[in-house]
Formats: structure tokens, C-alpha cells, sequence
């Protein structure tokens, strides 16, 4: 996803103090902005009704800058690091059920209900993996517009 500024109002200090207000002042188990913030870096989720993180909505990921004497807070929305790293976990099981149920065999009685299942298992299983692919890109409705509103305001000027 392309990258996303937020005024700030005040010191890079003054800012994250009010955006650390914000996070902590949500109950553990109502909706709203959550995430943390280590130094300077920023990690920012929407926690929904559901009441837990779903690793693979989006998430801003960002940092606080001093611009033109201004500051900042500059980031993206994407997924986190852990969660682009289990999307091949995903895949993985479709391509292998594929691979067994596409290669030629020399078996007799040739299984062909066993490799109509396979193959149909593995279109399944890569039908979800890319479903969690499109969360990537495209997130739940309202998930970017969620976050990016309480961003603005904790932070605005």
C-alpha cells in the first residue's frame, strides 16, 4: 500500500504521549485502536467487536518524523511482518496436493476418486491462501478509514 503522513500536533514526544493515551485508555475487550509504540516506531490495529487481532487485517506501521519543522507521523498500512511470513505456510499444503494430484502415475487400479479429491482439496486450500493474500490488499471495509480516523484524532493539530 502506498504511504501515509499524519500531522502531528507538537513534539514527537507530545505526540506519542497522546496516541499512547488512546491505547491505553481502550478496555481490554472494546473495540477501538490498539498496537504499540517502541521509541519512535509505531504499530497501529483496529480491534473490532470480535475482541482479538486478526494477524492478517491491515495495520499502520510507522514512525515519528520531524518534517519542515513540523512532525510527523509517516507509515503505510500493511500486514505485519509474521503474517507475510505464514502466507507460504498457507500455500504450501495447496501446491503440494496439486503436484500429487496433477503427476502421472503407473499405479493400477488408477485412483482417480483420490486424485479428483486432491486436486479439488488443494484448489479449496489455495482458494483460502489467496484470500489471505487479498486481506493485504484490500483489508475488511472500514478497516483503513477505522484506524486512520483514530490516528487523526489522537494526533491532529
Amino acid at each position: 500500500m502506498r504511504p501515509t503522513t499524519f500531522d502531528c500536533r507538537g513534539s514527537p514526544a507530545d505526540a506519542r504521549a497522546r496516541l499512547e493515551a488512546v491505547i491505553d485508555r481502550r478496555p481490554w475487550d472494546a473495540p477501538g485502536l490498539d498496537g504499540w509504540i517502541r521509541g519512535e516506531s509505531v504499530v497501529l490495529y483496529y480491534r473490532d467487536a470480535a475482541r482479538y487481532r486478526a494477524l492478517f487485517r491491515p495495520t499502520f506501521v510507522g514512525r515519528f518524523r520531524e518534517r519542515d519543522g513540523r512532525t510527523v507521523l509517516d507509515g503505510r498500512f500493511r500486514m505485519t511482518w509474521f503474517a507475510r511470513v505464514l502466507l507460504p505456510v498457507w500455500l504450501a499444503p495447496a501446491i503440494v496436493c496439486l503436484v500429487v494430484a496433477l503427476a502421472p502415475t503407473r499405479l493400477e487400479p488408477r485412483a482417480t476418486a483420490l486424485r479428483v479429491g486432491l486436486a479439488l482439496l488443494g484448489a479449496l486450500l489455495g482458494v483460502l491462501a489467496f484470500g489471505r493474500f487479498a486481506l493485504e490488499w484490500w483489508g475488511r471495509p472500514g478497516d483503513v478509514g477505522a484506524i486512520s480516523a483514530a490516528i487523526r484524532t489522537a494526533v491532529a493539530p
